[in-house]
C-alpha cells in the first residue's frame, strides 16, 4: 500500500468540485465540463502530527503572546516583530482535519488517488488563504463576501463585525 505523507508544513487537500449545481439557490446547472472543474475551495484531508515542541508552543501560548506584547509595548520592535511571527504560526497550526479551507486554484501539487478516486492536492500551509467558517446554525452563509472569514488567535473563525 502505498500513502503520500506531507513533510514539513505541508498539507494533504482534495479540492471541491463546482459540481451539477451553481448558486446559493442552486437552480443553475452547469456544463458537462465544468461540473468536475475545481474550485478554491478544499478539505484537509491530512495534516502532519504536531510535534513536541509545537504541542509545548500550542500549550503556553498565551503566556508567550503576553510576555511579547509587553515588551513589544515597551518599545522592544524585535517582540513586536516576534509577535506578528508567533500569531502567524499559531494559524498555521491551527488547521486540522476536515476543516474546509479557501486555496489559490494554481498553488500545491495535484495527483490522481488510485484508490479513493479524484484528485488531491498537497499545498504548503502558507497557501492556504482562508478558513470557511459555517454559522452557529450549521450552514454557510452564502451571502457573506470575502471579508466575513476571519481567522482568529486561537485558530477559531469569527464573523467579522
Amino acid at each position: 500500500m502505498q500513502r503520500v505523507l506531507p513533510f514539513g508544513d505541508r498539507i494533504l487537500v482534495k479540492r471541491r468540485t463546482v459540481g451539477d449545481k451553481i448558486g446559493a439557490a442552486g437552480i443553475i446547472i452547469a456544463a458537462d465540463q465544468t461540473a468536475e472543474r475545481p474550485t478554491d475551495l478544499a478539505d484537509v484531508i491530512y495534516v502532519p502530527d504536531h510535534t513536541s515542541i509545537d504541542a509545548e508552543l500550542i500549550g503556553n501560548a498565551e503566556a508567550y503572546v503576553y510576555a511579547l506584547a509587553e515588551k513589544s509595548k515597551a518599545g522592544d520592535a524585535q517582540a513586536f516583530q516576534q509577535l506578528l511571527q508567533f500569531n502567524h504560526y499559531l494559524k498555521l497550526k491551527s488547521v486540522k482535519v476536515g476543516d474546509r479551507v479557501m486555496i489559490s486554484k494554481y498553488v500545491g501539487t495535484t495527483f490522481h488517488d488510485n484508490k479513493g478516486g479524484g484528485n488531491l492536492t498537497l499545498v504548503s500551509a502558507e497557501d492556504i488563504i482562508g478558513l470557511v467558517v459555517i454559522d452557529s446554525d450549521g450552514v454557510e452563509d452564502k451571502e457573506s463576501d470575502d471579508a466575513d472569514l476571519v481567522m482568529t488567535e486561537d485558530g477559531k473563525g469569527n464573523d467579522h463585525e
